[in-house]
């Protein structure tokens, strides 16, 4: 568990996750709503974590929109604390939301964005939340081959956010789900040469089921992980010894009674019929068919109708009904124009993931550019640049010019990392003390320039008088003692009437003139 959760928030964080997985979403909202009351504003960890929570519970009860706004403040905590693994977590979870209101663009952006973030992420337990959830997303757009490497990296990651016990079987259980869809798929095709690709799917859902059920064993997690993992293996088995796996079957129906399940269970029924037919029960058959189609009216998940239609033809085809070829046919024609959007889908999403890559890496390389490596302000290049810009505006600007005093004195007697720590130390007091909306650079050696938009020489030296103020009592230590900071300004303003390009030669003579005076002072 992250150490910088305190015990008794932990407590009911993981109290509101294990009533999520036991389908209380209602008291989970509830709870982390208060939470959030307690926590007050301030970014914090234990604040991220509780907005993720709330925006989980918020998707199980269908509140998208709640949702949504959970893991988007999740994703602005993640922002404040420089956590890129909450930015990931709040882009994956807000993706989720948005696809259940059918805004799939939406959702596109949101999972490019979170796979980014992911990268960037040093956190263990956070990644394993992101990677998770990224899965989740993938496997809502059907892009199986994206979810997969995900649910992957997931589960080889020990660590997680909060100790809540079954989370590793759970990860087991999405590999075994995520496999289980996308054989379906490919059976449905009903193309010989994809027989290989589907008994690999297979053997992967059996493998992770059984290892989401010995961990759930191991760790005696009850509820949600058993059902769905003990149908998934007898689903995926059943074509290696259908008599077998029959009886199995019918114990994973009736343990899927649960409405979050309903779509598993009109698909195990429509298994038992083409079970049945394998091993020559052909009145069992048409009895469990006809209780899949039966049932199929109340069901709006389109990829479940899907499936369960075609199965039901398949056991009318085996048993010589007439017309059960011809829907077949049709059915396969459907599976074929899925597959071809789904190449198409995916080639997109790859294709987005690259662009935005490409896009952040140049942004990173212009900023670069005009970014002085040693203090992080802005370079040389970007202050002209900022000169030009503001001699096209109209408005008054003013230029301060900063020089630090005896910096060659303070390198030669103390070397140059303590040099380079004063040069740092400027770059922070001038951050913390020129306006919002101000520019700030390093021009030089130990040359500084701030560029004050819409302000004249008064303005300008209330800024220079705050900086030189910090300054004074801002203390450099040294290897053999401490040391403080001087600094020597001038200014220049366009209200003097001096044109933009003017304002550094009159700044600079100044400031020259301002360092020589105070030597003179501390002669």
């Amino acid at each position: 568990m992250d150490a910088s959760i305190p015990p008794a928030h932990a407590a009911r964080l993981t109290t509101a996750l294990a009533g999520i997985r036991a389908g209380d979403s209602a008291s989970a909202v509830g709870a982390m709503k208060n939470l959030l009351r307690d926590l007050g504003r301030e970014p914090s960890e234990v604040r991220a974590v509780t907005e993720y929570v709330l925006a989980l519970a918020a998707l199980q009860q269908g509140a998208t929109g709640q949702a949504a706004r959970a893991a988007a403040a999740c994703q602005a905590v993640g922002l404040a604390l420089g956590e890129p693994g909450w930015v990931a977590i709040g882009c994956a979870t807000r993706a989720l939301a948005v696809l259940h209101d059918n805004r799939p663009a939406d959702a596109v952006a949101d999972l490019v964005r979170a796979e980014y973030e992911l990268r960037s992420s040093c956190s263990d337990g956070l990644r394993a939340w992101a990677h998770s959830q990224v899965g989740q997303g993938y496997e809502k757009f059907g892009l199986f081959e994206l979810a997969v490497p995900h649910y992957e990296a997931a589960m080889g990651i020990e660590d997680r956010v909060l100790d809540l016990a079954g989370s590793r079987a759970i990860d087991a259980r999405n590999l075994a789900t995520v496999n289980y869809h996308w054989s379906k798929e490919l059976d449905m095709l009903m193309e010989p040469e994809l027989e290989g690709e589907i008994e690999r799917r297979r053997a992967e859902v059996v493998r992770w089921a059984e290892r989401s059920l010995a961990l759930a064993d191991s760790e005696h997690v009850e509820g949600s992980v058993f059902p769905l993992a003990r149908y998934l293996r007898a689903a995926a088995a059943w074509p290696t010894d259908p008599a077998r796996w029959i009886g199995e079957l019918h114990v994973c129906r009736s343990n899927l009674g649960e409405t979050s399940y309903a779509g598993f269970e009109m698909e195990a029924t429509a298994l038992l019929a083409v079970a049945y037919v394998e091993v020559g029960e052909i009145a069992d058959a048409q009895r469990e068919a006809r209780r899949a189609l039966i049932r199929l009216d109340g069901v709006e998940d389109l990829n479940v109708q899907r499936y369960v239609r075609w199965a039901t033809l398949r056991v009318a085809d085996a048993m010589g009904y007439p017309s059960a070829g011809a829907g077949l046919g049709y059915g396969r024609s459907i599976a074929w124009a899925w597959r071809q959007q789904h190449h198409s889908d995916l080639e997109m999403m790859r294709a987005a993931i690259a662009g935005y890559e490409r896009a952040r890496a140049h942004e990173a390389a212009v900023q670069a550019a005009r970014e002085d490596a040693l203090t992080g302000l802005g370079n040389r290049r970007a202050f002209d640049e900022w000169i030009t810009e503001a001699g096209t505006t109209g408005a008054d600007v003013s230029l301060v010019l900063v020089d630090v005093d005896r910096l060659k004195k303070l390198n030669d007697t103390h070397g140059h990392a303590v040099g380079d720590g004063a040069l740092r130390a400027v770059a922070d007091l001038v951050r913390a003390n020129i306006r919002t909306g101000d520019r700030a650079a390093r021009i030089g050696g130990d040359e500084f320039a701030i560029v004050l938009a819409s302000a004249d020489p008064v303005e300008a030296q209330i800024v220079m008088d705050r900086l030189q103020l910090a300054a004074t009592v801002a203390i450099l230590p040294t290897s053999v003692g401490q040391s403080g900071i001087g600094l020597s300004m001038g200014v220049a303003s366009t209200s003097e009437g001096l044109s933009a390009d003017a304002l550094f030669a009159v700044a600079d003579a100044r400031m020259y003139e301002d360092k020589r005076r105070r030597a003179g002072a501390v002669a």
